[in-house]
């Protein structure tokens, strides 16, 4: 056996140089310095989006909270994916115009650049204005289909010319006796992805500041508590308004950004009502009637205080103000209606131009991803080694996933 072995580093000099200090335990890997649930809960009303991400699904048995947050998962990869299908179409409009008469071409729009492909040879249409069922004869283009002489008037409503905007939707298909398979229609899977950012926030004082007696509190222990709120709205804000990208910084290193919701659903088909002025009680409707379309009966709604105003006056006597326990404290009032139940959030970054901005979420369409081992930390005496002082700083390294968009609405441009 050989008295010799491969030494580790050593800390060698005067006391002032080689006594043990937190930097060695970070460099050593054992510092347990794990903030995202404490700056997360400093004032869930201020970052209520990523409050419920991260936390929403936790149990609080006495002392602490325990389990993993529903809406939150790791990613090993900067570039994190998911994939998205969807049922097929149903719904399209008439492009121009058809004759009232005899075998047509149709031209079709609002199911996207390919909005004929929803067709299948013997699907029985209906346009929905003039109350003619029709049989599809061939589709012969991603933006056309045709029917035959033989198929008009499917059905008791008489045969009528169809008109620019006339909407038409699938009632179902019909074969004959005897016949073999239908055409195979199906939509492909696509593959959809996002971004994690890192977000970094300093905190520093010099050794004398460090120790001071100051009202209220040392420095340092202020200032890590006030600097994780803005942390976290850091996080809030651009998991809200940013958009996705990735690009090289000034030291040649990958620079990356999280796209956020309202990129998500402008960008998408999701249905966005540009109010334009004052919210009534129609215009409320129609939007909870488009925003309830799919997904969940029961939604969030994120709103600026000028949305939230109108609402109180539309629904005054019919909203429950609740906060929950399994929200960390969200203030959260509940309207409930015949197109679902909406929970309210007053979020208070929709402010200025945002004030009467509003998002209809359904929450399982998001969730929190963090790259493994870069949650939300606080990493202190991240200074250089002759600093007489003290720099800690929050990093984070987390992107939003966001997919089926259409479960989800946008109204803005609400005034008082």
């Amino acid at each position: 056996m050989y008295p010799y072995h491969d030494e580790p580093t050593h800390d060698q000099g005067t006391p002032q140089v080689a006594a043990r200090d937190t930097s060695m335990s970070v460099a050593e890997g054992r510092m347990i310095v794990d903030a995202v649930d404490k700056i997360f809960l400093l004032e869930p009303n201020k970052n209520p989006l990523v409050a419920m991400l991260t936390n929403v699904g936790k149990v609080y048995d006495g002392k602490a909270w325990k389990g993993s947050g529903l809406l939150k998962a790791t990613t090993g990869n900067p570039e994190f994916k998911w994939f998205e299908d969807f049922y097929g179409g149903r719904y399209a409009k008439v492009s121009g115009v058809y004759a009232a008469a005899g075998a047509i071409t149709i031209t079709v729009t609002g199911a996207g650049s390919q909005s004929a492909y929803i067709f299948t040879i013997g699907d029985i249409i209906k346009n929905a204005r003039t109350g003619e069922n029709m049989m599809v004869d061939t589709v012969p283009t991603p933006a056309t289909i045709t029917i035959a002489a033989a198929g008009r008037s499917f059905g008791s409503t008489p045969a009528a010319a169809g008109l620019d905007g006339d909407g038409i939707f699938i009632v179902g298909n019909a074969s004959e006796e005897n016949s073999g398979a239908r055409n195979i229609n199906t939509t492909r899977v696509t593959q959809e992805s996002n971004y994690t950012q890192i977000f970094k926030t300093t905190i520093g004082a010099s050794g004398t500041e460090k120790e001071s007696n100051l009202y209220g509190d040392k420095d340092m222990p202020y200032q890590r508590a006030k600097k994780g709120t803005e942390h976290a709205l850091d996080i809030e804000r651009a998991f809200w308004f940013g958009q996705k990208k990735v690009t090289v910084g000034t030291n040649g290193k990958p620079l990356r950004a999280t796209g956020g919701i309202l990129e998500f659903i402008e960008a998408s088909n999701a249905y966005v009502q540009n109010q334009g002025g004052p919210l009534t009680a129609p215009d409320l409707n129609t939007f909870l009637r488009e925003g309830f379309t799919y997904g969940n009966d029961t939604k969030m709604l994120f709103a600026g205080g000028v949305v939230i105003q109108a609402i109180n006056e539309i629904a005054r006597g019919q909203i429950q103000t609740k906060t929950l326990d399994s929200t960390y404290g969200v203030r959260i009032n509940t309207y409930v209606t015949a197109f679902g139940t909406i929970n309210m959030i007053h979020q208070r970054l929709f402010v200025g131009e945002y004030a009467g901005w509003s998002f209809l979420l359904d929450l399982e369409c998001f969730r929190y991803r963090y790259m493994s081992n870069r949650d939300t930390k606080l990493m202190t005496n991240v200074q250089a080694p002759d600093v007489d002082g003290e720099i800690d700083q929050f990093l984070t390294e987390a992107g939003l996933e966001r997919k089926q968009a259409a479960r989800n609405a946008l109204l803005k441009g609400v005034t008082a």
